[in-house]
């Protein structure tokens, strides 16, 4: 097997990190979700930076700083995960992945001064149960989704080599007695130049494939922007028939189903009598962002028409579709519009059908349509789907 120098792999990732950072923050968008993610991004590439700095350590400090650089490297690490999270539509309460990645780093630097066989079963445990959470995270979304392209792939194949690095890695410290090595990477002798190569290009192959993942999305953004809905930034009518007629004649092709979602806002008039068409108006918009804001990015969003929005959302099952719509539902009925008269509450009906193989998306909206009709008369603020459209 051939062997390499672990302090330069570190050097590499460290510098491999501020290329990914640069290719990161050249990136730019107007969606919150994403630009969080971004944040978080360029977050960890900071975090996994500092190993580049074990190379310029002394040698008589270098076992200490590298104890630093991992815990930093853990921190980043973590951070990637909860990004991935974050792009991928699966939010992360900010406490609650703060608490997280300060707990990798303190408690990786806290185990650096007891023995050094409790610092490396430490170091195996804590970058195997983040790395197997990115990677779980990954397949997760690609399992539920309806299509998938090759950068989503890609990314689930490095997350997922990572993780299994270092299953073996615990595997091996686990059972395997020191003495250890002042990189700390007590793998196995055939799994030492995968060890140092994966921290090598982990930052660098991240960035290039999540850069290649949000610019594919940022295009469609685009293109869809020219069929946007000027008030809400939605689809537009017309917009809806373009692309939506596009979807549906690509998943005639695929094992899943397309839900038609049809959602009015209840009482709308009631607001506009009350507030003014401007405040209407902002609610519209806030309905937008709280809808959008809860859909995976392969689903199509569109005004259809006043206070009456358009979803088509590739699903799996009948039943997935029925748990989106009951989210959307709650997520509305519990998220008050802030505005400059203070908070106002709505809440939305929601009718949905299922595209059928012969039918135009006229017809599905038509049966969509005819389900709303029926949760309004039925009291609003609640989802109505059949299972007898095809």
């Amino acid at each position: 097997m051939f062997s390499v120098d672990i302090f330069s792999c570190y050097a590499v990732a460290g510098v491999g990190s501020l290329v990914g950072l640069g290719l990161i923050s050249l990136i730019q968008t107007e969606q919150p979700r994403v630009s969080y993610a971004l944040f978080l991004y360029r977050c960890a590439f900071i975090c996994l930076a500092a190993l580049g700095g074990v190379i310029f350590a002394p040698p008589d400090l270098i076992p200490w700083v590298t104890k630093a650089a991992i815990g930093f490297a853990g921190m980043g690490v973590t951070l990637l995960a909860w990004a991935f999270r974050q792009l991928n539509g699966r939010r992360t309460p900010p406490w609650l992945g703060t608490f997280i990645t300060v707990a990798v780093g303190a408690g990786l630097w806290g185990f650096a001064f007891g023995s050094d066989e409790v610092y490396v079963r430490a170091v195996g445990i804590g970058f195997t149960v983040v790395s197997l959470g990115m990677a779980l995270d990954q397949g997760w979304l690609i399992l539920r989704s309806a299509r998938v392209n090759a950068s989503e792939l890609t990314l689930l194949l490095v997350a997922g080599g990572f993780a299994l690095h270092w299953v073996f890695f615990l595997a091996n410290v686990l059972t395997v007695p020191g003495p250890y090595p002042p990189h700390w990477l007590h793998s196995p002798q055939w799994l030492l130049p995968i060890s140092g190569i994966s921290f090598a290009l982990l930052p660098l192959a991240v960035a290039s494939v999540v850069f290649a993942i949000i610019n594919d999305r940022l295009n469609q953004q685009l293109r869809a922007r020219a069929l946007s809905d000027e008030l809400t930034g939605a689809l537009s009518r017309r917009g809806l028939r373009e692309l939506g007629e596009r979807m549906l004649a690509m998943q005639e092709h695929q094992p899943s189903l397309v839900a038609v979602l049809m959602l009015d806002v209840d009482f709308f008039k009631a607001v506009n009598d009350r507030y003014g068409h401007l405040i209407g108006d902002d609610v519209l918009k806030h309905i937008t962002h709280v809808v959008r804001e809860r859909l995976r990015e392969d689903a199509l969003l569109a005004r259809y028409g006043g206070e009456e929005f358009t979803i088509l959302l590739p699903v799996h099952t009948m039943q997935e579709a029925h748990g989106v719509a009951e989210r959307l539902r709650h997520a509305i009925e519990s998220t008050p519009c802030e505005t400059k008269v203070g908070p106002i509450r709505v809440t939305i009906s929601i009718g949905v059908s299922f595209h059928c193989p012969n039918s135009s998306l006229e017809e599905d909206l038509s049966r969509a349509d005819v389900r709303l009709f029926e949760a309004k008369q039925n009291g609003r603020n609640r989802v109505v789907f059949g299972d007898n459209d095809c």
